[in-house]
């Protein structure tokens, strides 16, 4: 008879370890003629606790050339990490398209980079329903 025990160690996985790039679903959680917040859930990336979200946009989806980003902290304690943008100076009325993503403040990419997305400022005499 043969016996035998096998330990292991697990040690647990940081952010962004060993898994492949995480698909990103941003929501626009406001919207008027000229700004929009723009926020976005992701498994903690990990690295530096100072982190960048970035918003790149523009009116052309395959010209993003403007920029919003905003610093955020992250909680080495959290699973998740919680990303918002204000975008300001937009013109009213205007269909732009946006992509997300996050950077550390080193200047390393998280590895997530959602897809490119599409919102509608209101026109300048439009109210906000309540």
């Amino acid at each position: 008879i043969a016996v035998g025990m096998l330990f292991v160690s697990a040690r647990p996985a940081l952010a962004g370890e060993g898994s492949a790039s995480t698909q990103l679903d941003p929501t626009i959680e406001s919207v008027s003629d000229t700004l929009a917040f723009i926020r976005w859930v992701t498994p903690n990336p990990g690295g530096t606790i100072l982190h960048y979200a970035i918003v790149q946009y523009g009116t052309d989806p395959d010209h993003l050339d403007r920029t919003a980003k905003s610093p955020t902290r992250i909680n080495p304690a959290r699973s998740d990490m919680i990303f918002r943008v204000r975008v300001n100076d937009l013109r009213p009325g205007t269909s732009y398209y946006y992509r997300v993503f996050s950077a550390q403040a080193n200047g390393g990419s998280d590895p997530s980079t959602s897809t490119v997305h599409k919102f509608t400022t209101r026109a300048a005499n439009e109210t906000a329903s309540k």
